[in-house]
């Protein structure tokens, strides 16, 4: 199985050769950990065959320990410390998950401001953390400083969807509800499986793992999607499930990075494209190229899972139509948009209008 887990420190087995490099660049590891396991303090972990191959421990400061820090911190706002972030080399994409895990954590506690320490050795964790908009800012002691603050308003975003995640720009951009087939979108996006779904259908993959999706497809109107666009993501209904309610659910929430189409690339072109964001083999994508069964492509990250997953019924008695709507693919009026977030309990500090 590989889902990541929230665990006590007392319930980790510190002798573990993962942290033998924490113990290498921290002195007095070991007591800083029994600290915390006294402490009662819990972090994130996955294992994969019984193997650690990521921790991530994050904790509140209000005020901020601003000691070593120069310059100091902010201490009028909250933080978030990442107490400590480490993925095993050859896990980059889950890196990009436990990125995501930090925003979440941050915005369901209202603070919008993170940091983080690392040494300039661990420059693949520093370029990564920089991709997702932290700032060097400093140092503490031997260690660099980066900070990243999730804008609020407009004025604070940088106009990149990347530098700017999870936060999301929905002014004077379409909105659509995107339908996905129940297999396809556990596997995609795994932090907004059904409480009904079993862990051990996910795999420790990159497309579980990354913020960037790839979705293939044939459905019509795809086509007119452009950069900025915002996509809620719609599980389709179970197979076996007699009435398509309760297994039919809006789940997530995503920025379009672009649309492409499958004419636009050679067989290898495409398979690049692809693979590291998509749940599908790498002869499957061969036969999906060579076939065009689903020519349309969209690239988008994974910025938000709902707190509270919104059932077809609520859907219907939001988007209200004329004729009936078809699920695979809806637009959206900012009304209808505001209020399915509303239904998904989704904070909506980060969606800046």
């Amino acid at each position: 199985m590989a889902y990541i887990e929230l665990k006590y420190f007392r319930n980790i087995d510190i002798k573990d050769h993962f942290f033998d490099s924490l113990r290498e660049d921290y002195e007095g590891f070991d007591n800083w950990y029994k600290k915390k396991e006294l402490q009662g303090e819990k972090a994130y972990v996955l294992y994969e065959q019984e193997e650690l191959v990521s921790f991530l421990y994050l904790k509140e400061e209000n005020p901020i320990d601003n000691i070593n820090l120069i310059p100091p911190l902010d201490t009028t706002q909250p933080w978030v410390k990442v107490g400590t972030f480490k993925v095993i080399p050859h896990k980059t994409k889950l890196g990009e998950r436990l990125i995501k895990r930090m925003f979440d954590f941050a915005t369901s506690k209202n603070i919008f401001n993170l940091y983080v320490t690392a040494f300039s050795k661990h420059q693949v964790l520093i370029n990564l953390l920089e991709q997702y908009g932290f700032n060097k800012w400093g140092r503490k002691g031997d260690e660099l400083v980066l900070v990243k603050g999730i804008a609020k308003t407009l004025k604070e975003m940088r106009q990149d969807i990347c530098l700017d995640f999870p936060s999301i720009n929905a002014k004077n951009v379409n909105k659509y509800i995107l339908g996905i087939k129940p297999d396809y979108h556990t596997g995609m996006f795994s932090d907004s499986m059904l409480k009904t779904e079993n862990f051990s259908i996910l795999q420790d993959s990159s497309e579980a793992n990354s913020i960037h999706k790839v979705y293939i497809t044939k459905m019509r109107g795809i086509e007119n999607l452009k950069r900025g666009d915002l996509l809620i993501i719609y599980r389709t209904k179970d197979d076996n499930a007699p009435k398509a309610n309760f297994s039919s659910v809006a789940t997530s929430l995503c920025i379009v990075e672009e649309y492409r189409h499958i004419d636009e690339f050679t067989e290898e072109e495409f398979i690049q494209y692809c693979k590291p964001h998509n749940i599908f083999t790498t002869a499957e994508l061969k036969e999906y190229y060579n076939s065009k069964k689903f020519p349309k492509i969209i690239k988008m990250t994974y910025n938000i899972s709902f707190k509270k997953r919104v059932v077809l019924n609520t859907l219907r008695d939001i988007i209200k139509r004329e004729n009936k709507p078809y699920w695979g693919f809806v637009s959206l009026n900012d009304d209808e948009f505001q209020q399915i977030l509303k239904a998904g309990e989704v904070n909506e500090s980060i969606i800046i209008y």
